[in-house]
């Protein structure tokens, strides 16, 4: 295995581990058991806790922005959002990203990693609402961005929740913010 490889394989640990546990569950030790590897191999790849948990918000931040676009360019963008929506999997990853950038050790870098990723994500979320509202040949009457940003924001919300809205709520709450996004269209 690579170098790049293993690196990999750790990040991916630790993004399973803390999505499925909470950021509590991010030590060394435990990263190191779930990517199956030593602790010395992490930490030979990584040069500690923080620098791992940098890239764990560095590879969350690229892969929400390509989420998004892959929802933007399915042949039902509507659905696609719905599904990111609904995925627990992927909400855990949205929890774990905004619950990093509050733990003391690594804000402040994972807060830069993340003001880079800021704006591919916020592009990507207003690619989707565009595409959401051109499949009913509406446009947006107010910027794209914002509409961008409200997604996300709808998105972090839920993964806030961590998955414990009740299926029928959630659905409720997916359909008011489909009719909103389309009230924001001409």
């Amino acid at each position: 295995m690579s170098r790049a490889d293993a690196a990999a394989q750790i990040v991916r640990a630790a993004i399973g581990l803390g999505a499925s546990d909470g950021v509590g569950a991010l030590s060394l030790q435990a990263i190191a058991n779930a990517a199956g590897v030593s602790k010395a191999l992490l930490l030979y790849h990584f040069t500690g806790k923080a620098a791992l948990l940098v890239a764990v918000v560095d590879r969350l931040g690229d892969s929400t922005a390509a989420q998004l676009q892959r929802a933007a360019a399915a042949p039902d963008a509507m659905d696609a959002w719905r599904a990111l929506a609904r995925d627990r999997d992927g909400l855990g990853e949205l929890a774990l990203l905004a619950a990093l950038t509050l733990e003391a050790e690594v804000a402040t870098d994972a807060l830069i990693v993340l003001r880079t990723r800021r704006a591919a994500r916020e592009a990507a979320a207003a690619t989707l609402a565009t595409a959401i509202l051109g499949e009913v040949r509406l446009t947006p009457r107010v910027p794209a961005t914002f509409l961008g940003r409200l997604l996300l924001r709808q998105l972090d919300g839920l993964a806030s929740a961590r998955g414990g809205v009740p299926a029928d709520v959630l659905e409720a709450e997916l359909d008011t913010f489909a009719l909103a996004l389309l009230a924001l269209g001409r």
